[in-house]
């Protein structure tokens, strides 16, 4: 090989490497929502109380597969939430996308996710879905990444 060949080489493959790890945030059925989008969403707002302060950042791969390692058990101590169905969500987790955004409520990192069936019409690995209504078939929980708590479990309700 040529001696002029090698910076190119170095730098097609820093490019390769750069371009495959900027794209390895989602997996088959998840994404990660960046700070900025998070940030265009407000959603960090819906949940300050007593004027506590927010911001957003965003969640890395490695904190996401703790979540996805571990909802299901989260899921079935939360069973009351879903209404009666034919299998129980937890068995039915890979019928399910989900958004992982990144938001801070005072001094806490949470992990808001948001799962939803996946018949959705438009790009969900880029917009956020919002769905009012649609029962078991859309459910959101927070996660706290310093103390590995799941909370505040919603199951949306059916019109």
């Amino acid at each position: 090989m040529k001696p002029h060949f090698i910076p190119f080489i170095l730098l097609l493959l820093f490019q390769l490497t750069t371009a495959c790890s900027s794209q390895n945030r989602q997996g088959e059925n998840w994404t990660i929502l960046p700070e900025s989008q998070a940030r265009e969403t407000g959603i960090a707002d819906w949940f300050a109380q007593n004027g506590e302060s927010t911001g957003y950042w965003t969640p890395t791969e490695k904190d996401v597969l703790v979540v996805e390692n571990e909802v299901g058990f989260f899921l079935q101590e939360n069973s009351d939430a879903f209404r009666l169905q034919e299998s129980p969500v937890w068995e039915r987790l890979d019928e399910y996308n989900r958004q992982y955004l990144g938001i801070i409520l005072g001094e806490k990192k949470i992990i808001y996710a948001n799962f939803f069936c996946s018949q959705i019409d438009f790009d969900w690995r880029k917009d956020f879905v919002f769905v009012m209504d649609g029962g078991s078939c859309f459910f959101q929980f927070k996660y706290d990444v310093d103390t590995g708590e799941f909370f505040d479990l919603q199951v949306n309700g059916e019109a």
